[in-house]
């Protein structure tokens, strides 16, 4: 009897609260929002972390893997659907990817890049940041809000690539109450989703360098590799 009470409930909960991949759309298990296919491709398109040079930006930029499909498609249903969840049943695999790096390259803090408030208001969370917090597990380093986000600049999605160039440029500046001593010295890491030309880790990198760290370097999900020819 509770074998198929059980059984219908399942059977319940797939016809009225159906799940489907965050990334693909294919219809999943009850509380799956990940299909097996998706993980597996997802996975195996990041790769050994690299540092990238087709960016304009005054720190070193590496990346976990080409943002194009299917991580491209995993990033953007985090960033414009928006999916939360869809990053956290994806932390095992980036933090695997993040291990690779030798612990004498880690950074002692990771500073993720800010969302204006009223755009995080309205999306509901910062997805750098809880990229931070994910890579802070792997690095065991802490996770701190130190730049801000001081003008609500045209999304750079929308931008054409001369607008991108100059779109960021001081929107960033230290948090209120931050203390430099705590920096000096530091290992420090920007981190964000994504990156094409650089030019918002540019603008993030001209704030934090102000804390004189002993090396800033930006770490990306996935960058947009510039197109030859």
């Amino acid at each position: 009897m509770l074998q198929r009470l059980s059984l219908w409930l399942k059977a319940a909960v797939e016809a009225f609260l159906p799940f489907s991949c965050h990334v693909c759309r294919v219809r999943t298990p009850p509380g799956n929002i990940l299909c097996d296919d998706c993980r597996r491709r997802i996975a195996a398109s990041m790769r050994e972390p690299a540092i990238v040079g087709d960016v304009a930006c005054r720190c070193p930029v590496m990346t976990f893997g080409p943002y194009v499909p299917p991580l491209s498609d995993a990033v953007k249903a985090v960033k414009y659907r928006p999916s939360a969840r869809l990053l956290s049943a994806l932390s095992g695999e980036i933090r695997r990817v993040a291990t690779r790096i030798p612990t004498t390259e880690r950074p002692d803090i990771l500073i993720p890049v800010p969302l204006h408030p009223s755009r995080e208001a309205k999306r509901g969370f910062n997805q750098a940041r809880l990229l931070a917090e994910i890579l802070a597990e792997s690095w065991q380093a802490p996770v701190s809000p130190a730049i801000v986000r001081i003008r609500n600049t045209k999304p750079q999605a929308e931008c054409d690539e001369t607008l991108r160039a100059t779109n960021p440029a001081g929107a960033f500046d230290l948090a209120e109450g931050l203390i430099p001593a705590a920096f000096a010295g530091k290992r420090l890491a920007l981190i964000d989703d994504v990156a094409t030309t650089g030019a918002t880790l540019d603008a993030c990198a001209a704030a934090v360098e102000r804390l004189r760290p002993a090396f800033l370097r930006a770490v990306v999900w996935a960058h947009s590799y510039r197109q030859s020819g």
